[in-house]
């Protein structure tokens, strides 16, 4: 039987998370708004592309026939350290991160939106006089971390406390993230000048820390194939994992638990999620682990 309590928990907890996610799609709208259109970018790269063989000798910036609008001229920047095509490379790269951020960002918007739209059916159907839809609402809400309580009756073992760690065969402790409030915490709190991973293309997965600000290459090699099979990627036969420091990773405002942002360069190490390594992984860990 519901308790009046139950009742007021669960519509707390409907309107909090309704809240929650309407100021997550004005984070996500006003991010949108912000990114820079990468069109211009690849223009610049084409144009230059293009004119290479006409353009001598060292220059900060050149201008150049749009050929969008024949009758005007694009100015665009350089960087006097390197040839043109490799001004051009970059104009490419760049209009390639910034396509794929802001694609990123548009679908975690459309994510958000059909949760929303799912958060207020759920609202408008609930009946508090239904005890038994009292009773299923506020389990749902309690496992979907909208209402917490000290204590939660399931036959579901308890995760344990710290994410999954393992050392490498150069003695580097590696930790990986269970779920997106651990992968929260994981990024968040690790040294700025640790190195992270998580694996490329859009593939969703686990946030990985190498507690070290000078891994080796075996390291890198062997964190990366971790990150390849706690991720979706882990049934294909070589998965991309992007690489970076800890201090590039920035955690938007509103965002959505485990949903990050990166700044500067990252490398790519492409690898195959092998589990015969992952077990042998975890045995070093355990040979590290006095327990």
């Amino acid at each position: 039987m519901s308790t009046n309590s139950d009742v007021e928990l669960v519509q707390n907890g409907l309107k909090h998370q309704i809240h929650h996610t309407k100021k997550q799609i004005e984070s996500l709208d006003r991010a949108i708004a912000h990114i820079p259109d990468a069109t211009e970018l690849q223009v610049k790269g084409t144009l230059l592309k293009t004119y290479a063989s006409q353009i001598n000798g060292h220059h900060h910036f050149v201008e150049l026939p749009d050929y969008r609008q024949p009758a005007t001229k694009l100015t665009i920047k350089l960087d006097v350290t390197k040839t043109i095509m490799a001004n051009a490379e970059d104009y490419f790269r760049r209009y390639r991160k910034s396509k794929r951020g802001r694609n990123t960002v548009i679908h975690n918007r459309e994510v958000a939106a059909a949760e929303l739209q799912q958060q207020l059916a759920r609202q408008a159907a609930f009946d508090p006089a239904d005890p038994e839809q009292v009773a299923q609402l506020k389990h749902a809400l309690i496992a979907e971390s909208v209402i917490h309580t000290h204590v939660l009756h399931s036959s579901k073992a308890p995760e344990p406390a710290h994410p999954r760690r393992f050392y490498t065969h150069d003695h580097v402790l590696v930790e990986v993230g269970k779920n997106s409030h651990q992968n929260d915490h994981l990024t968040l709190t690790a040294r700025k000048d640790y190195y992270w991973m998580h694996a490329g293309g859009e593939i969703p997965g686990s946030h990985v820390v190498i507690h070290s600000n000078h891994p080796s290459e075996r390291t890198l090699q062997e964190a990366a194939v971790l990150t390849a099979y706690y991720s979706k990627g882990r049934q294909m036969k070589r998965v991309p994992v992007d690489c970076l420091k800890v201090g590039q990773m920035h955690k938007p405002k509103g965002a959505k638990s485990g949903l990050v942002t990166f700044s500067g360069p990252a490398r790519t190490i492409t690898v195959s999620p092998d589990p015969a390594l992952v077990h042998e992984l975890r045995e070093q860990e355990d040979q590290h682990d006095p327990d």
